[in-house]
């Protein structure tokens, strides 16, 4: 009985509810420590970085972050007009067309086409030849004309035969030689009537040597300005091209036209070296 320990029932209670305290105290601290957040790790666990290393990472945030740019205050921001799209703007045929009939190629060249530089290059060479080739045959012309008017006499004429005066071959040179200059210097150097009014002229009839010379220059004279015509045929050509295909290029691109109700038509009349050359252009359209 001395042996065995003997707790009286008064302190056992007083145990039971201290170790009952304990508990709720140390459950308590856990509770708190776990709501709070708050942990502390072994030496083992925790690194502590280097200088460089916050550096790098402070460098990488800075940039990452894009700054958007500010104004100074009171300075208005502009706003940001939204780009218009290309719209390609239709050509009109018929202004094209009359474009290249007065200068060749201005037509293509409003209608966007390179091929105007060459029609208008073409324009600047029929310019260029008619100039050096009509400049050249007016001076040849005022050259026979002077050495004409030097070695044909019309008294010398009328002496070589007397029969001459009065005649009609008198009357028609003398309304030329007054009225008609051109036709004047044609006649006594190329018909034969009036060949005895050259200086040299020998009787019995023989050609005089200095007809033949006059005859020469004015030959010469009359070669350069048919070159000059020439160029001008050329032009008129090149005018004609260029404003037919302009109004097929426009056509075919847009598939524009006059309209059902208008019509467009071309008349022309063409004389290889003569001054009579004329195109006539017509455009009807139906009213009703």
């Amino acid at each position: 009985m001395f042996g065995e320990p003997h707790i009286r029932p008064v302190l056992g209670r007083h145990i039971l509810t201290l170790r009952l305290v304990h508990r709720a105290v140390f459950a308590g601290f856990f509770s708190v420590a776990f709501a709070t957040g708050v942990s502390h790790a072994s030496d083992i666990d925790y690194r502590t970085n280097s200088v460089g290393e916050i550096l790098l990472a402070q460098r990488a945030i800075a940039d990452s972050v894009v700054e958007t740019p500010t104004a100074p205050p009171g300075t208005a921001i502009p706003a940001v007009a939204p780009e218009e799209e290309s719209v390609p703007v239709a050509k009109s045929p018929g202004r094209a067309f009359l474009l290249n009939m007065i200068v060749p190629g201005a037509g293509h060249l409003y209608a966007g086409n390179k091929r105007g530089w060459v029609h208008l290059g073409l324009e600047g060479a029929t310019w260029m030849t008619y100039l050096y080739y009509h400049d050249r045959g007016k001076t040849k012309e005022d050259e026979f004309e002077a050495y004409a008017d030097e070695k044909w006499d019309y008294a010398r004429w009328l002496a070589a035969d007397p029969a001459n005066s009065g005649s009609d071959a008198d009357l028609l040179i003398s309304d030329f030689a007054m009225n008609n200059r051109q036709q004047y210097y044609e006649d006594i150097g190329k018909l034969p009537n009036y060949w005895s009014g050259w200086e040299g002229y020998t009787n019995p009839p023989a050609d005089a040597q200095t007809r033949r010379f006059y005859y020469g220059i004015r030959n010469d004279s009359n070669n350069f300005l048919k070159n000059a015509r020439y160029a001008i045929v050329g032009g008129f050509v090149n005018r004609i091209v260029s404003a037919v295909d302009v109004l097929r290029l426009l056509k075919n691109r847009g598939r524009a036209n006059l309209g059902n109700d208008t019509q467009i038509k071309f008349n022309m009349r063409t004389r290889p070296f003569s001054n009579e050359n004329a195109l006539k252009i017509t455009v009807t359209r139906r009213l009703y």
